[in-house]
This record gives structure tokens, sequence and C-alpha cells, in this order.
């Protein structure tokens, strides 16, 4: 992206531009920080005394948000050319796994299924990502997201009730 196409585009001369930025990756590097504090803001909102279903819901809101979820795939697009995105992007993917994993061990899951399955979940919701940002009319049996998701918790809780949580 050059600062004379998005001045253009966001109808702004280039010195607005430049008064509000020192250059482009001043720009870049914002963007990611704004990105970053809203993810860290909504892990503030899921503090401690909230029940783990409050936090279950919460998360299967943000993730599911079509803003969200075109914000998320720009910025994952981004990672792959840009090591400093690539970075910021996998802690957030590496604490994202980390409260769905609370939220697991909460409701009974040990330790180690409770890691494995909040990745299993991180995994879906990035195949989801993926296939809904590229395919409009992508839909699973017509349940979103948030259904899909909490059906493959519940299932993966089923399954290691006999004695594997």
């Amino acid at each position: 992206m050059r600062v004379e196409v998005l001045a253009r585009d966001l109808g702004v001369s280039k010195g607005s531009f430049y008064w509000h930025f020192r250059d482009r990756e001043d720009l870049l590097g914002r963007m990611l920080a704004r990105w970053e504090e809203a993810e860290n803001n909504r892990q503030d909102d899921d503090a401690e005394g909230v029940s783990a279903a409050t936090r279950w819901a919460r998360f299967i809101e943000r993730v599911a948000d079509p803003a969200q979820l075109r914000t998320e795939a720009g910025l994952r697009d981004w990672a792959r050319r840009d090591e400093r995105a690539a970075q910021r992007v996998a802690a957030i993917e590496k604490n994202r796994a980390a409260r769905i994993a609370a939220v697991l061990r909460e409701v009974g899951f040990e330790e180690a299924a409770a890691r494995t399955w909040s990745e299993t979940v991180l995994l879906l919701c990035l195949g989801w990502l993926d296939r809904a940002t590229r395919d409009r009319e992508f839909q699973v049996s017509g349940r979103g997201l948030g259904e899909f998701l909490s059906e493959a918790v519940l299932a993966a809780s089923a399954r290691t009730s006999a004695g594997n949580r």
C-alpha cells in the first residue's frame, strides 16, 4: 500500500496523511497496536469472576462477527508477508488458545485435553475464517460458526467424559 493511493482512496491529501502519521510504517505499526489493544481489552473483559459460559459466549460472538472476520482475514494475509505482523498475530492466537483452554478446564476438561481442544477450536476458527472470506455462500448445514464451535466442544466433552478429560 502506497501513501499516495491510500490518501486518494480516503479522500484526503498526502499532507493530511503525514499530519497524522510519520510514514507508512508508522500507520502499519499503529494498526497492529490498535488490533492488539482491542484483543487485550477483550481479555480484560473475560477477567476473573466471569463464568465460563459467559466467556465462551463472548468468544463466539467475537469470532463470528462478520466485520471481525474481515479484519482477521486481512491481518492474516498481511502476516504472510510481514514478519512483524506474523509475530503479533501468533501472540494473539496463543493468548486466544490459552483463554479457550481456561474455559474448557473450568467446565471439567483435564489440562492436556483442554490444551488439545483449544488448539482444535482455534484451527476450526481459522479454517472457517478462510472459507467464509473466500466463499460468500459458505454454510455448514445452515449453522453459523458459533453453533459449529459449540457443537464441537460438546462433542469433545462427550468424547472425553469417559475419563480422558
